[in-house]
């Protein structure tokens, strides 16, 4: 009995060794591309076995409809004594010795190794799917087993097949932006205006396969608001827009009011000879907007809107389109979010830099010193800004001056008496006593 118990115990040990022995891992990796593109396909070996692997044979087997191979690469087993590999027609072979003095092998324990890899053209009629690129012993002649050598053995590694990918290549993908605005108006009369900046971009799918960036002949859109709160007021293009046929802007601009949105169709140039591409982002229209007379005079609380893309305004209605070869492509809409904020703002006297209430010689004094000579200065740009510019430079005090002395021009309201000017924010006079 002891001795058939010790007979058993060594087979165990044998078949435990030998299992061991073989515990290699082959994986084919994946890849994906669009039909005419490339791709690429590796080999690894992990050994996870006891002993040291002293070199390898491997086919790998794809769908000869989808790929053929067109470049083998050593890859890690570029140090190997010999090294043959074979291209197929449906699938590529590789024999490897690492030494033949053994000097070389790879140790039990080593993850990753790549064994090599291989370049693959993807037909261009491939049809999108997932197709298998699997471990097979049937290429060559003779045939090329798929084996691991370790300690003068063959071994047959487990074996994870790998997958090629074939995707749809996607079409031009344009984004339409009404970007979100915060809006300043008096609850004590109800107005304010704003414009708009309207923006095209183009989305990047390279990695997809698609081309990019693509070019461009025109398009078309639509904005629609709440007709009870804004009115759009004009449309103009902008930006590389008016850059085509040579500074005069595209050869045809469409543009339409209504009372609830506007539409814009442009097409760059009639004979095709200018275009456009948006691989950054552009903005290509301004869209002038006042809140409607009433609709927030009195209303301290404020109210937040949208500016919404739309497919339904004209007649016909006009689409969210862009032109790319003679072909509309349908935009990506991101609307925006208008937020009226109600505010009061400051009354002023225009170029009355000083705030003394009063416009003479002085306040061209005060301005050159305030600008060039770090002299004092009042928290009040609508008071120093003599011209109405929006701006405060060198213009301001010239202004005044040729008011004073030259028969100029007077400045524009709020003038002579103290007011609020037109379109005032709050930010045009933060702070102005003078006017009580």
């Amino acid at each position: 009995m002891k001795l058939i118990i010790r007979y058993t115990l060594a087979l165990l040990v044998t078949f435990g060794a030998c299992f061991a022995v073989q515990a290699q891992d082959f994986t084919a990796s994946s890849d994906s591309a669009a039909a005419g593109g490339s791709m690429n396909i590796t080999a690894t070996l992990d050994n996870t076995g006891e002993g040291s692997v002293q070199g390898w044979s491997l086919g790998l087997c794809h769908d000869t409809s989808v790929a053929s191979v067109t470049q083998l690469n050593e890859e890690d087993s570029s140090i190997a004594d010999f090294n043959t590999l074979t291209i197929f027609t449906d699938g590529w072979t590789q024999g490897v010795v690492l030494s033949f003095q053994g000097q070389t092998s790879i140790p039990s324990g080593t993850l990753g190794f790549t064994m090599s890899s291989a370049d693959y053209a993807i037909d261009s009629a491939a049809a999108a799917g997932t197709y298998s690129v699997s471990f097979c012993d049937i290429l060559g002649s003779p045939p090329v087993t798929t084996v691991a050598v370790v300690a003068g053995a063959s071994i047959t590694p487990d074996q994870t097949s790998g997958e090629m990918e074939v995707i749809e290549i996607p079409d031009p993908e344009f984004s339409y932006d009404a970007p979100d605005k915060t809006v300043f108006y008096n609850p004590d009369d109800g107005n304010a205006s704003f414009t708009e900046e309207i923006q095209i971009s183009e989305i990047d799918n390279s990695g997809a396969g698609a081309p990019y960036p693509n070019v461009t002949q025109g398009f078309s859109m639509g904005l629609g608001h709440d007709e009870t709160l804004l009115e759009a007021t004009g449309v103009a293009t902008t930006g590389a827009l008016s850059a085509l046929n040579a500074g005069a802007g595209p050869d045809f601009v469409g543009e339409s009011l209504y009372s609830n949105g506007w539409t814009l169709g442009v097409v760059y140039s009639i004979p095709g000879t200018d275009s456009i591409t948006y691989d950054s982002t552009e903005t290509v229209v301004e869209v002038s907007y006042q809140l409607v007379a009433g609709a927030m005079t009195g209303d301290t609380d404020g109210e937040t809107t949208s500016l919404s893309w739309t497919d339904t305004l004209g007649d016909p209605e006009v689409t969210n389109v862009m032109v790319v070869s003679g072909a509309s492509i349908p935009a990506t809409p991101s609307d925006g979010t208008i937020t009226l904020e109600a505010v009061s703002v400051t009354g002023f006297l225009r170029s009355d830099a000083n705030a003394d209430a009063r416009s003479d010689v002085a306040d061209a004094i005060w301005m050159l010193s305030e600008q060039f000579l770090n002299g004092p200065s009042h928290n009040c740009l609508g008071a120093k800004d003599a011209n109405a510019d929006g701006l405060f430079n060198v213009a301001d005090p010239a202004y005044v001056i040729a008011y004073q002395f030259t028969d100029g021009a007077p400045p524009p309201a709020p003038f002579p008496d103290c007011g609020i000017a037109e379109n005032q924010t709050p930010e045009d006079c933060l702070e102005y006593p003078s006017c009580g």
